[in-house]
């Protein structure tokens, strides 16, 4: 028994993970290329054909979702992390790094010893035959203290994962000014939605949930509480605030159903960066929802597409109500930073009032340069946030 214990106590397991069981409300953050093929962003993956030599219990088929990068500090090195599919004790066995051996294979492994004499060394060597798919092999060697070592063999298989075609900015073009941000990850789907109150100060909502077949939503949706950016940081706090519903008519087209305070309403919302930046979207995992693991119950949405970035950050004002800021700049497709002025939208409609055009103040600058695809440094008034992609 103890034996058996040692192996599982450090080394990966290999193991089917279920579903994460949310709250009744998530916040915002809760939890070598070459011309012709590029590795990095976020991969399905699914192992197979396991073998063991030693008297070790035999490696369990997974499936999930992993990440691949360039560290960005130009050594070259090439990093694979799994994010979802697998456990790994302690956290570190998760992260390989590595060099790419020519444009169209990998090699990357780790090396980590346990606290207690037993020592794990653990290598994949991945093989792309085009931009959305790669297989290889995986080895796994694990060495007791006591001298005994067992090896696992296996086959991994990878597909790029694919945004939903629905994710992005969308937007009512007869009432601009205030709309959604959506994204979809393995059949789960997270909005913002961006607003006015009442007195037309800025506020946003949120709503997470499982999507239809076809990719419609039904949700709750809750408002938040929060702290001043200024101020110290403590856990926001969320209460319900009516219903959302989104049914696709197309990539291109939803209609929007809302309750909201006792009012509710529907209108046809649209894609907002067909409209504002058509042409490519950016190839790299930087579309979707972002946050700082520090500062959970706040976050950021960005797409790039056209080489043009809009990105708004969701936060709290002075008073704890949240509100968004904007930013939309030029952002060419190999572009590493991104820079441009914060703008403020007040004065708007309120969700279920007449229109009416909101006013614009500029509240400072915004930096982010990127240090791969799923992981970035914010600067803001002498702030600076470590932001990474959101899985949810």
């Amino acid at each position: 028994m103890a034996f058996r214990a040692a192996f599982i106590s450090f080394f990966i397991i290999l193991s089917l993970i279920s579903a994460s069981a949310f709250g009744e409300g998530i916040s915002l953050g809760n939890q070598a290329d070459s011309s012709y093929l590029n590795m990095t962003g976020l991969w399905d993956y699914r192992t197979s054909d396991y073998t063991v030599t030693g008297t070790c219990p035999a490696g369990n088929p997974a499936s999930g979702t992993l990440s691949i990068f360039h560290d960005g500090n130009g050594t070259g090195t090439t990093v694979l992390q799994f994010l979802e599919g697998i456990t790994c004790s302690p956290s570190e066995t998760c992260l390989y790094r590595g060099t790419t051996q020519d444009v169209i294979s990998i090699v990357v492994s780790n090396n980590l010893n346990d606290g207690s004499g037993g020592y794990a060394t653990n290598t994949l060597a991945i093989r792309w035959s085009s931009n959305s798919t790669a297989s290889g092999t995986g080895a796994s060697v694990y060495n007791f203290a006591n001298g005994v070592s067992c090896t696992w063999n296996y086959k991994i298989s990878l597909t790029r994962r694919q945004g939903s075609s629905k994710n992005g900015w969308w937007y009512d073009p007869d009432a601009i000014g205030s709309g959604l941000s959506v994204e979809i990850q393995n059949n789960k789907l997270f909005l913002g939605w961006y607003a006015y109150d009442d007195k037309g100060n800025p506020i946003w909502l949120t709503s997470y949930g499982s999507v239809s077949d076809s990719g419609n939503f039904d949700g709750t949706l809750y408002e938040w509480k929060g702290w001043n950016l200024s101020g110290q940081y403590y856990p926001p706090n969320p209460s319900e605030a009516g219903t959302i519903m989104l049914d696709f008519t197309s990539d291109n087209s939803t209609t929007m159903s809302w309750t909201y305070k006792g009012t509710g309403g529907n209108c046809t919302l649209s894609k907002f960066m067909d409209t504002l930046s058509p042409g490519q979207r950016d190839p790299r995992n930087l579309n979707g929802w972002w946050y700082d693991p520090d500062y959970d119950g706040m976050g950021l949405f960005m797409e790039a597409e056209g080489e043009k970035m809009f990105i708004a950050w969701y936060q709290y004002d002075p008073f704890g109500n949240p509100r968004w800021w904007s930013a939309s700049e030029s952002f060419a497709l190999t572009d590493e930073s991104f820079y441009s002025k914060l703008t403020e939208w007040r004065d708007g409609q309120c969700i279920g009032c007449t229109y009416r055009p909101p006013t614009a103040l500029e509240v400072g600058d915004l930096l982010i340069q990127f240090t791969s695809d799923t992981t970035a440094v914010m600067f803001w008034n002498g702030r600076i946030f470590n932001i990474k992609r959101f899985i949810f």
